[in-house]
């Protein structure tokens, strides 16, 4: 089973109704994320990741929060198109919701800017470079929602991109193993044609 990711970017309020839009995932764009345990990782999301990107029953919240009412939902109130920037979002908010009127406000003043979007990533569509400490995301399966949040600033990592990233390392120690006990082999030989040993 696949985790479910969350990341951030900015949106924007119109002047005409309760419209909300911006762009939840911009392409190409190098990031860093804070994982849970302090440390951090590069991060991007190559053009292309969103094709056939599952975007059916997606929906606009309020800072992740699942347990309230949704501000705007894909397919009724909320519009995502995947575009060559990345994937855009228009959402007509209602203006009876008071969460909405209050989000809505917010955003139009300028007090909340960020977007955040949680999604997964299929078998094979991420793959972390450890010399660089950047994870390269080529395909996202599916968006579950996108987020209006007054910190945007990818607080965590995922669990799977942990995992790549404990893997890279494990790997690259065990490539500093092997070239040690291959220098100590070389120095031993050495010394043995040189009769020290």
């Amino acid at each position: 089973m696949k985790t479910k990711e969350t990341r951030s970017a900015t949106i924007a309020a119109s002047d005409e109704g309760m419209i909300l839009e911006g762009y939840p995932v911009v392409y190409d764009v190098l990031t860093t994320i804070r994982t849970e345990d302090g440390g951090e990782f590069k991060e991007i999301i190559h053009k292309g990741a969103l094709d056939g990107c599952d975007l059916r029953d997606s929906r606009l919240l309020y800072n992740h929060k699942e347990d309230k009412v949704p501000l705007a939902r894909s397919g009724k109130t909320m519009v995502l198109e995947v575009t060559e920037k990345g994937l855009y979002m228009v959402a007509t908010l209602a203006s009876d919701n008071p969460t909405a009127q209050e989000v809505y406000s917010a955003v139009k003043r300028g007090d909340l800017s960020g977007m955040s979007f949680s999604f997964t990533v299929p078998d094979g569509g991420s793959v972390y470079d450890g010399a660089t400490g950047t994870r390269h995301i080529n395909k996202i399966a599916r968006i579950y929602e996108v987020s209006i949040c007054p910190f945007p600033a990818y607080p965590t990592a995922s669990v799977e991109a942990r995992d790549e990233m404990r893997a890279a390392r494990d790997l690259a120690r065990q490539d500093v193993a092997a070239r040690l006990t291959r220098i100590d082999a070389l120095a031993r030989a050495t010394a043995i044609l040189d009769g020290r040993y």
